[in-house]
């Protein structure tokens, strides 16, 4: 019988450009899957599982997201500056990309009888991180004001071999740490610019991280980090 698709196959880079360092990230969805792996286009099976006892018993698991350990790149440190990491593994781009091949990613897998399989590519195409221009990091608001994260497009690789690259979209993530709050949103490529809703920021003296995501047609992102933080 011919296999069903998965609802969702992904797999893409990840980069952090204000780290310098990068991994891959894998994603599923299904109606419900009870054993299922990953192939690379070199035929190597990089992922594999099996649900067992309960997990078995209701049908499976519904989606899955996992991501690798994600190394510093020499490469990056030394085109963006990074401080070198101390406490990450450090791996060179060329063996990060032959441990993760262009191509072509299976993911197949079983369900109450039915067969699942999908393809999902992977690219080298890797964009620039954000150039945040606004707020500059740790600038000092007053609770409730008003807080515009900006920055300028993204149109190049991070470096000049990992293009060219298409945009496809940004994604912004605000994180106030204690208490644990989140502020999350996606914007189209045109868009370099999200205002911070006031009321999501009206404790005294916290400390607020952000990441801008650049997001490349194939999947791949970028993220810049920054922070401001809320007066006494």
């Amino acid at each position: 019988a011919q296999a069903e698709p998965f609802k969702v196959a992904n797999i893409h880079f990840e980069t952090n450009a204000s780290a310098c360092d990068m991994g891959a990230q894998i994603k599923f969805d299904t109606d419900g899957i009870t054993s299922g792996s990953v192939t690379d286009p070199k035929g190597r099976k990089i992922y594999i599982f099996q649900a067992k006892a309960g997990m078995k018993a209701v049908g499976g698991q519904t989606e899955g997201f996992l991501e690798n350990v994600e190394p510093q790149i020499p490469e990056l440190v030394e085109a963006l500056g990074c401080e070198p990491s101390t406490e990450e593994g450090v791996m060179a781009l060329d063996d990060l990309f032959a441990a993760w091949p262009a191509g072509d990613y299976t993911f197949d897998g079983s369900a109450k009888g039915t067969k699942l399989s999908s393809q999902a590519p992977l690219t080298h195409l890797i964009p620039a991180g954000p150039e945040v221009t606004a707020p500059a990091n740790a600038t000092v608001f007053s609770p409730g004001a008003l807080v515009v994260i900006e920055w300028n497009p993204v149109t190049d690789p991070i470096l000049p071999d990992l293009g060219p690259v298409t945009l496809v979209g940004y994604h912004v993530i605000v994180e106030q740490p204690t208490p644990l709050r989140t502020f999350e949103v996606d914007l189209p490529a045109s868009q370099t610019s999200v205002r911070v809703p006031k009321e999501f920021f009206r404790q005294r003296g916290t400390l607020h991280k952000f990441e801008v995501l650049a997001r490349e047609a194939s999947g791949n992102q970028t993220i810049t980090e920054g922070e401001f933080v809320t007066e006494e």
